[in-house]
């Protein structure tokens, strides 16, 4: 092969990430007010129209290469002595014009828009979580790996993307670095990975099976596995996993990572679980789980895996023993889950008095107790402890009567 040959593979494998901040983003037109930014990714502003009215314009998340007027058009939103615009975090856009509020939904352009009184959502008012950054889209699907100061996430579905709206999965690994509280794509896939399991494992991020959407629309349980190197920059190609798993989950303890799941239809199965060490060349098999490996959620504690699985409850793997045990007490799923100060949490989830419940497990006292409340409803995001921080952010819920993807990255107070 070629010196060119080989570097034109590399841009095809490693392309730069798409998310590089505002730096990149077209300016409105002069004379435009300062751009807000909906939940589904994309940018509005009001521009300069004849007779010293104003114009709503976007530029699609879908395609950063120019402001335009919204098409479909948005019924209300005609030129006028507009004077204020404004996203709220549940995904409606504001205008203001002679002192009166209106507002209209992107995705949802055939609505119009309407007058109505501004009401704060639970996320303005509520006190005991503080927003401390937004992910560069909705995402869900999620789970999140923690290396140093730097939370990750990778892969993703969102429902809510561009105008006009549409299903996007993901294709890239998402770093948040807290101490700037900014996220970044840091490597690209080569694939779009959906219910992808993100674990550190070895000072490095490793990214294992899950779903790729291809063309058509289908879905294809992928045995790959990926490692971002972020010493380096660099994605390699890990060991395969050895079946397909749709939605597994991978979690590093006692000096191995675990990964744990089951192929597409046989979610009723017991959870086919295997393990892998610094330097091996094959996964090694381990005990079965208990049934009901769909999507899941976990979290490491003391050389034990901690799993919400569903209709079962919290299910415990010992690994120094091998042995697998499950406290049945609650039975929530997609829950976001992390290990903190010495407990298991789980924030959100489905099958649950409500999908802003926070559950938290004593592994010292067997006991349960209520955590803080969510600042919003959630379930399939994720959840990590940076720097004895917890951290949460992705996922998607019922909120009021929508169904809304979130795109806030929020830290307890």
């Amino acid at each position: 092969m070629t010196r060119l040959s080989l570097i034109l593979a590399a841009l095809v494998l490693f392309p730069a990430p798409r998310f590089q901040g505002d730096a990149l983003t077209p300016a409105p037109p002069l004379g435009s007010m300062k751009a807000v930014r909906d939940t589904c990714a994309n940018l509005w502003t009001l521009g300069p129209a004849r007779g010293g009215t104003r114009r709503l314009l976007v530029l699609p998340a879908q395609d950063r290469t120019g402001w335009v007027e919204p098409q479909p058009a948005i019924s209300g939103a005609d030129p006028g002595p507009w004077s204020a615009i404004e996203a709220d975090e549940i995904g409606f856009v504001w205008l203001t014009k002679t002192g009166r509020s209106y507002r209209f939904d992107p995705r949802k352009p055939d609505q119009g828009v309407v007058q109505m009184e501004r009401i704060p959502t639970s996320v303005a008012t509520q006190t005991l979580w503080q927003t401390v950054a937004r992910m560069p889209a909705s995402n869900h699907d999620l789970t999140a790996a923690v290396l140093g100061k730097r939370l990750y996430v990778a892969g993703g579905l969102t429902a809510e993307w561009g105008y006009p709206t549409r299903s996007h999965p993901f294709d890239e690994l998402w770093e948040l670095d807290t101490s700037s509280w900014k996220w970044r794509a840091v490597a690209r896939f080569g694939r779009n990975r959906v219910y992808c399991a993100t674990a550190e494992f070895g000072k490095k991020i490793w990214i294992v099976g899950g779903d790729t959407i291809l063309a058509d629309g289908k879905r294809q349980a992928q045995t790959a596995v990926q490692i971002f190197d972020p010493a380096t920059g660099r994605l390699s190609e890990g060991v395969p996993g050895t079946i397909a798993r749709p939605m597994p989950l991978a979690l590093s303890a006692a000096g191995r990572l675990y990964v744990i799941g089951n192929e597409r239809g046989h979610e009723d199965q017991p959870g086919r679980m295997e393990s892998i060490g610094p330097g091996e060349t094959a996964w090694r098999p381990e005990p079965d789980g208990p049934r009901g490996m769909g999507p899941l959620a976990g979290a490491t504690l003391d050389d034990r895996l901690y799993l919400a699985v569903r209709d079962q409850g919290l299910a415990i793997y010992d690994t120094n023993t091998r042995s697998w045990q499950v406290d049945s007490t609650f039975k929530p799923r997609s829950c976001q889950m992390a290990a903190w100060r010495g407990e298991i949490w789980m924030l959100g989830g489905r099958d649950t008095a409500g999908e802003d419940l926070t559950l938290i497990y004593s592994p010292r006292s067997r006991s349960w107790r209520n955590g803080p409340k969510l600042p919003r409803p959630l379930s399939w995001g994720a959840a990590g402890v940076v720097g004895d921080r917890l951290i949460l952010t992705g996922g998607a819920a019922s909120y009021g009567r929508d169904y809304l993807y979130n795109d806030l990255t929020f830290l307890l107070k």
